[in-house]
Formats: C-alpha cells, sequence, structure tokens
C-alpha cells in the first residue's frame, strides 16, 4: 500500500513538466530557434535553385527540354544542399546541447560531491557555480545546510568539551543540565 502512494506521488502532471522553467525554456527556444533558421534556409536554396534551373543558369538547358527534365536535374543539386544544410544544423544543435547541458550537469556533479563528503561525516566549506550555470538557487540552499551543520558540529564539540571537562575534574558542574543541553542539541538535529 505505501509503495503504490509512493508512486503515486512521484508520477509526472502536465503541471510539473516545467520543473526549472528559465532552463527548460532556454533549451527549447534555442533549439527551435535553430530549427526555424534551418527550414527558412532550406526554403530559400530550394527557391533559389529551381529559379536557378528554370533562368538557364548554372549549366542547365531550358527551351526544348520539358519542365521534369530540368526538375530531374536539379533533384541531385537539391539533395546535396538540403543534406548539407540538415548535417549543419545538426551539428549545431549537437554543439548547443552539449554546451547546455555541461551548465546542468556541472552543478548536478558539484551536488554530488558536496553530498557524499557530507555523508562521510565531512562539512565542506561552501562553494559557488560557474556563472552561467543553473540550479544557484539550490546551490544557495545546500550553502545554508552546509553554514548550519557547522554550526551545530561547533555547538556539539562545545558542549561534548564542558561535558568531558565536567567529568574529569569533578568541577561540580551540573552534568544533568550538559546532557540536557546536549539532548536539546541532538534533537534539533545536528
Amino acid at each position: 500500500m505505501e509503495q503504490s502512494e509512493t508512486q503515486k506521488q512521484y508520477t509526472r502532471k502536465l503541471r510539473s513538466v516545467l520543473i526549472h522553467k528559465p532552463m527548460q525554456r532556454e533549451f527549447t527556444l534555442v533549439v527551435m530557434s535553430l530549427l526555424i533558421v534551418s527550414a527558412l534556409t532550406i526554403g530559400f536554396v530550394i527557391h533559389a535553385t529551381i529559379r536557378e534551373a528554370m533562368m538557364g543558369g548554372g549549366g542547365y538547358q531550358f527551351g526544348r527540354i520539358s519542365v521534369y527534365e530540368v526538375m530531374s536535374d536539379v533533384r541531385y543539386d537539391l539533395i546535396v544542399r538540403v543534406s548539407l544544410i540538415l548535417f549543419v544544423t545538426v551539428i549545431a544543435i549537437a554543439a548547443f546541447g552539449v554546451f547546455f547541458l555541461h551548465r546542468v550537469a556541472g552543478p548536478v556533479y558539484r551536488f554530488r560531491n558536496i553530498l557524499r563528503r557530507v555523508s562521510k561525516g565531512e562539512i565542506p566549506d561552501e562553494f559557488r557555480l560557474r556563472e552561467g550555470d543553473f540550479f544557484t538557487e539550490t546551490a544557495d540552499d545546500l550553502n545554508l545546510v552546509l553554514r548550519s551543520l557547522r554550526e551545530r558540529k561547533v555547538r556539539i564539540e562545545t558542549l561534548r568539551d564542558r561535558l568531558d571537562r565536567a567529568i574529569l575534574e569533578n568541577t561540580g558542574l551540573p552534568i544533568a543540565s550538559l546532557l540536557q543541553e546536549v539532548k536539546e542539541t541532538l534533537e534539533r538535529g545536528l
């Protein structure tokens, strides 16, 4: 029963498709722009190639030859030109994708490394992402968590030192109140 509730909680909903709107908006707009430029360029190349063939330029003959014969000669030029434009477009989108995803994968990689260090008991210093990286708000939140962990660690170490001193020196410090402070600190979360 619990598993089905958990699965329901994490199912995709239409309103949750845009999780990080600035990143998804930028990626979508750039890819769409590249495709639109490619489509317009292909249209222009097709028009120019046919016009060139109809006007007699480029070694094509027109007159006694039918339009079908002209188009069959133009077909090869169109295939080559359109294929070249599509190839350049695919390369441009792939290059953009690699650089764009680097701005996403870089922060995720940093977060993962920091969380691994925290899981080993280390509390790393605050960190910053590169300019232009995504998830800066998540980095700020993680820095707040790290700062809080450092403060709590110092508080616990201070309490431990006071408790050790009280036990070793038997100075008459109220050990019960120190233990209560430790308990309250632990209950609030390290």
